[in-house]
C-alpha cells in the first residue's frame, strides 16, 4: 500500500473511530480524577486527627503517604518540625469566574515540617488566609490548592523543585544564575523532580498542603543545609471536579523565606551491602544501599532478549512525517496505536513482553521480618532488558537503617520461579 492510500485509509477512519477513542479516554480520566479526589478527601479527615495530636507524642502513620520506610524513619525522629514564624505577604485575591477582586489582604505561609533524603523531599506548607479573603473563599470550601510557580533551591543555588523549564528560566534571570533550564539539568544544578500535591487540612483560616517531591531516573537530592522557598501565587478552587491548572481563584503576593535543614538530614549516611550467596548464578546483585527511609536494590537476571516490536505500515508512515506536518499529532498517533493493538501480532508481542517482565520481589532481615516495595508518589520497581538479554530489576523497599539489618535476603519471583540473594552489610574500611 503506498503512502497516498495509507493516508486515505487513515482519514476515512479517524473521524469516527478516533473520536470514540478520545471521548472514552476523556470520560475515563474524568472518572479517575473524581475517584482520586474522593479518596483524597477521605484522607483529609483521617490526617486531620494526626495534626491535632501534640507534636511530642505524634505517631506518624504514613503521614506524607510515602510508604512504611519513611513512616519508620519519622517515628525514629527523622523529621524536622520547624517551629518557624509565618512569612507574611500583602496579596490580592481574585475569582476569575465571578470577577470578584479583593486587594491589600494578608496571607501567611510557612513550612511546618519536612523530611529530606536522597530521593524524597516531603514538605507540609501551612497557609493562613485573612478574614477578608473569606469574602471569596473559606478554608472548608477548598478542594484544589497549590503553588503554581513554587521554586525550592538550596544554599548552592541547586534547584530541587521547579514546575517547568520556563519557570526555571525566570528564576535564573531573577537570581543571576547565568544559565537556562537545559544547561542547569546537564550540570546537575536543577534536579529533574516530580511532585504529588495533597491538601490535608482545611480548618478555620488555615489550609495545610503536602508537597511530596521526588527525584527521577538516577538523580538524587544533594545534602542541602538550607531550603529557599520562592513563590508568588496560590491557586485555589471551590469546585470538587477541578483539575490542577484550572483553578478559578488566585492569590498573588510574594513569599520568599528560608528553612534550615537539620544535621541529621544534610549529614545523612548510607550503608552498602554486598552479596554473599545466591540460589542461582543467573541472579546476581548489582547494588544494595540502605538509607534512613528505605533500601534500594538492583539485581541483574539472565533472561531472554526482548522480541522485536511488530512492524506496522501505518506507523512507519506516521514516523516518516516531518515534525511540522499537521498529520503528526497525538490524535492520529493514538488512532494508529489503537488499530495496532487489535492485531494478533501485537497481542502475541504483548503477551511475550508481559511474561519477560513478570517479576516481583521483597526483602527479609535476619529476624525474618518482611519488607515490601515502597508505596509512594513515585514509580517503583523498574525493569529493563539490555541487548544481551540481561534484565536489571531496581526497587526501593521499606527496610530502613532503623530496622538494624546485619544481613538481608532478596526474594524474587520470576514467572513462578523463586530465587534468593543473600546480602551482608559491608565493613567500613
Amino acid at each position: 500500500m503506498d503512502k497516498e492510500n495509507i493516508l486515505n485509509n487513515i482519514q476515512e477512519n479517524i473521524a469516527i473511530e478516533n473520536f470514540r477513542t478520545i471521548h472514552k479516554k476523556h470520560e475515563t480520566i474524568k472518572k479517575i480524577l473524581q475517584s482520586t479526589l474522593t479518596v483524597m478527601i477521605c484522607c483529609l479527615s483521617v490526617t486531620g486527627i494526626v495534626f491535632a495530636k501534640d507534636i511530642s507524642t505524634k505517631i506518624y502513620d504514613n503521614f506524607f503517604m510515602t510508604g512504611k520506610g519513611m513512616e519508620t524513619a519519622m517515628n525514629e525522629g527523622y523529621i524536622e518540625n520547624t517551629n518557624m514564624d509565618y512569612e507574611n505577604a500583602n496579596t490580592t485575591i481574585e475569582n476569575t469566574k465571578t470577577g470578584e477582586v479583593i486587594e491589600d489582604i494578608e496571607t501567611k505561609v510557612k513550612v511546618s515540617e519536612f523530611v529530606m533524603d536522597d530521593f524524597n523531599l516531603s514538605i507540609t506548607f501551612d497557609v493562613e488566609l485573612s478574614e477578608k479573603a473569606k469574602e471569596i473563599v473559606t478554608a472548608d470550601e477548598i478542594w484544589e490548592f497549590n503553588f503554581p510557580d513554587l521554586v525550592i533551591a538550596d544554599e548552592n543555588n541547586i534547584v530541587l523543585y521547579c514546575p517547568s523549564g520556563d519557570r526555571y528560566n525566570e528564576f535564573s534571570q531573577e537570581h543571576n544564575l547565568g544559565m537556562d533550564f537545559e544547561e542547569a539539568l546537564d550540570k546537575g544544578l536543577c534536579i529533574g523532580s516530580g511532585v504529588n500535591i495533597i491538601p490535608i487540612q482545611r480548618e478555620g483560616n488555615h489550609v495545610k498542603v503536602v508537597y511530596n517531591i521526588y527525584t527521577g531516573g538516577e538523580s538524587s537530592f544533594p545534602k542541602s543545609k538550607k531550603l529557599s522557598i520562592d513563590m508568588t501565587k496560590i491557586n485555589i478552587s471551590k469546585n470538587e471536579k477541578t483539575t490542577m491548572g484550572e483553578e478559578e481563584i488566585t492569590l498573588t503576593g510574594d513569599w520568599n523565606f528560608d528553612v534550615e535543614v537539620p544535621e541529621k538530614m544534610y549529614n545523612r549516611q548510607s550503608i552498602v551491602y554486598v552479596q554473599t550467596d545466591t540460589t542461582s548464578e543467573n541472579y546476581q546483585l548489582e547494588s544494595a544501599v540502605l538509607y534512613d527511609t528505605g533500601m534500594e536494590i538492583a539485581v541483574k537476571i539472565k533472561t531472554e532478549k526482548q522480541p522485536e516490536h511488530p512492524a506496522f505500515l501505518e506507523h512507519d508512515f506516521y514516523d516518516s512525517l516531518s515534525d511540522d506536518d499537521p498529520l503528526k499529532n497525538a490524535d492520529i498517533l493514538g488512532y494508529i496505536s489503537w488499530k495496532e493493538r487489535q492485531t494478533e501480532a501485537y497481542k502475541e508481542y504483548s503477551k511475550k513482553i508481559n511474561e519477560l517482565f513478570n517479576i516481583s520481589a521483597y526483602l527479609t532481615n535476619e529476624n525474618n521480618e518482611r519488607f515490601d516495595l515502597t508505596q509512594g508518589p513515585n514509580a517503583n520497581g523498574s525493569k529493563r532488558i539490555d541487548d544481551e538479554g540481561i534484565m536489571t530489576y531496581t526497587g526501593m523497599f521499606d527496610l530502613t537503617k532503623y530496622n538494624q539489618a546485619e544481613s538481608v535476603t532478596i526474594h524474587l519471583d520470576y514467572n513462578g520461579q523463586t530465587e534468593a540473594i543473600t546480602l551482608q552489610k559491608k565493613e567500613v574500611e
